[in-house]
């Protein structure tokens, strides 16, 4: 009986102290750098030797508290991606563009820590990805063709088209600093794949982590 009666004024000391340094009801702008395994882009010309692909991102996010008691927040927002992938052998090389709008929706919990001005904001939830422009320029020389990887005649079929729509889910931790400065990491792995990454059919889940930057007010 004790150790329950300890146990919740302990819980209640951790709400009552941490309630004047919540950040849970702000609008913020951010920047990402997001390093991406994503699978072989260039299925039809064997050129490539790595998974690692590069990603940047600019978005807009809304955090909303969603109790008066607990620091609960739903984040909600969009942003931009640009994904980008250069492989070469030889004289041959091949560069891909992925242009992206995501929606992300995040469930989370507000920690302060110990100062007016510092939170640590972790996070869950999903991200609705809708792939804009998916392009490939395979240089040989002096020539060079592009390909839409949205187009069955320039992938080898419409099975090997990629998907316009795709679904992760995430997971992060915010850091709120003097409540103006936000510095981000997360992970994000999509459920939903880009398409088939080969002729053996299989298929490309993407996973990046991202690290970010932004401001709030």
């Amino acid at each position: 009986m004790k150790i329950k009666n300890l146990l919740a004024v302990a819980a209640l000391c951790l709400f009552s102290s941490h309630a004047s340094a919540q950040c849970r009801d702000y609008n913020g702008i951010y920047f990402q750098y997001n390093p991406t395994i994503v699978g072989n882009f260039d299925k039809f010309y064997n050129l490539s030797e790595s998974n690692f692909a590069n990603g940047f991102t600019i978005g807009y996010v809304r955090s909303i508290p969603i109790s008066s008691k607990i620091p609960f927040f739903l984040e909600v927002g969009g942003n931009v991606a640009w994904t980008f992938k250069y492989d070469s052998k030889q004289s041959v090389s091949l560069t891909s563009h992925l242009l992206s709008f995501d929606i992300p929706v995040n469930f989370g919990y507000s920690f302060g820590l110990g100062s007016d001005r510092l939170a640590l904001n972790p996070y869950v939830g999903l991200r609705s990805r809708i792939n804009a422009v998916a392009v490939g320029v395979l240089s040989s020389g002096n020539q060079s063709e592009t390909y839409n990887y949205f187009d069955k005649n320039d992938v080898g079929g419409s099975d090997y088209t990629w998907n316009i729509f795709q679904l992760g889910i995430q997971a992060g931790v915010k850091f709120i600093i003097n409540k103006h400065f936000i510095v981000e990491a997360g992970y994000t792995y999509d459920v939903i794949p880009f398409g088939k990454a080969n002729a053996r059919g299989d298929y490309m889940y993407p996973m990046s982590i991202n690290f970010g930057f932004g401001f709030c007010w």
